[in-house]
């Protein structure tokens, strides 16, 4: 990879090395952030910043993507869906969008340190939390709190992101000591918002993110022979796990509805989830075109619409991810989307073992939160949005990372 031109502007011990590149960067990244207040204009924002980062280095983005082809299969295969979709202008239109969004942020991870990417989701997520603790706007019926999101589950979700974020600077090593008591003041802002915010879901991000953190620091200080019989146990240990919950699955569910507040259908999913099944099996390879169910004037859609009470038609979705991707790419879309989820995850967890850096580890948590919550929710692969960007440069990043290693003596 090139080397990314930069000017130091902090300690010199401690500190990262910035660039013009990372303000635009930087710009990109607040712009998703803040999307849920911003809408349109935080989309258009993240172009603007995304372009011109593009434009600064135009003579690299051809072999940058030849590099990273892979990555660029699964929005190639949403793009190209036009030609078989139920309405083609619309899955072109959101394909190229999702296109441009992944080759922006496979110029992000060549142009800029994944230590530097990480100080700045912290910045960037401090300032959206800050702003959501100013807001003041709550739901009128719980109390519970909206922040800038406009939805507590949202704001919960964000704050969850937030702590594993800043719990990740707490343990650098190579950031200042100012930055790391701002990351602990981070670990309890994000605490009391995501407790404010009344989400028990997000809540059950925060123990496994935490318990895959220290347990990547303990294998970190571990000869390669005890990191293998470790590995080893920790998959026996989950094995009895998932045996143990499967023997007991009927009370488990039961307990753990009582204690979310949900009824025995997980608030309508299980409904969506059969209707969406019936979809798959009607065009199960490639599915109804990207982005092409949830559409106005769309008779399933409005049924759905209807049968939830959402008014304003949007912001709606089957609410998991490889049923919702298998309904609009089909089964050939959701392969591709699982090469590159789990990819991330595989290439993220060796670059951690590795390098033993910070940034690795809060990459890998990060893939991982993203596979936790992809089963009851959509929560990436889709035009502007920040955990798609994270995705696809936590796979850059790693794989830079590994080739790296590799180089060492």
């Amino acid at each position: 990879m090139d080397s990314v031109s930069h000017q130091q502007i902090v300690a010199p011990r401690r500190g990262v090395e910035v660039s013009f590149d990372a303000v635009l960067v930087g710009i990109a990244i607040a712009a998703l952030v803040f999307v849920p207040m911003l809408r349109t204009y935080g989309a258009l924002l993240f172009l603007i910043a995304g372009v011109l980062l593009c434009a600064r280095h135009w003579t690299q983005v051809v072999g940058v993507c030849l590099n990273y082809w892979y990555l660029l299969c699964l929005p190639a295969f949403c793009l190209l869906s036009f030609a078989w979709s139920q309405y083609p202008a619309l899955s072109f239109r959101y394909g190229l969008q999702l296109m441009v969004t992944t080759v922006i942020a496979l110029m992000i991870a060549t142009r800029i340190g994944p230590r530097l990417f990480g100080r700045l989701l912290f910045l960037c997520f401090a300032f959206a939390m800050t702003a959501s603790l100013l807001s003041g706007q709550t739901q009128a019926t719980t109390g519970a709190w909206l922040g800038i999101y406009g939805s507590k589950n949202a704001l919960a979700g964000a704050a969850a992101i937030f702590v594993v974020i800043s719990i990740s600077q707490t343990l650098d090593g190579n950031a200042t000591y100012r930055f790391r008591l701002a990351a602990c003041f981070g670990i309890m802002t994000g605490g009391l918002l995501l407790l404010q915010a009344q989400s028990a879901s997000a809540l059950l991000l925060i123990p496994p993110a935490v318990l895959i953190q220290t347990g990547l620091l303990i294998l970190y200080r571990l000869t390669p022979l005890q990191r293998i019989v470790t590995v080893i146990a920790v998959l026996l240990l989950v094995l009895l796990c998932a045996l143990l919950v499967v023997v007991n699955l009927d009370a488990l569910v039961r307990m753990s509805l009582a204690m979310m507040g949900k009824d025995a259908t997980l608030t309508g999913r299980t409904d969506l989830w059969r209707m969406a099944t019936d979809l798959i099996a009607q065009r199960p390879l490639f599915g109804l075109g990207y982005q092409a169910f949830w559409v106005h004037g769309n008779a399933p859609a409005e049924a759905l619409w209807a049968q939830f009470g959402i008014d304003g038609r949007s912001g709606f979705n089957f609410h998991n991810t490889y049923l919702s991707n298998a309904v609009e790419i089909g089964l050939v879309g959701v392969v591709l989307q699982v090469c590159v989820l789990y990819g991330a995850a595989f290439t993220t967890y060796l670059w951690a073992l590795r390098s033993r850096s910070a940034e690795s580890t809060l990459l890998f948590v990060m893939v991982v939160i993203v596979i936790m919550v992809s089963f009851v929710e959509v929560p990436v692969f889709f035009q502007f949005s920040l955990r798609t960007v994270l995705i696809i440069c936590a796979f850059a990043f790693a794989v830079q990372g590994l080739h790296e290693t590799r180089r060492r003596p």
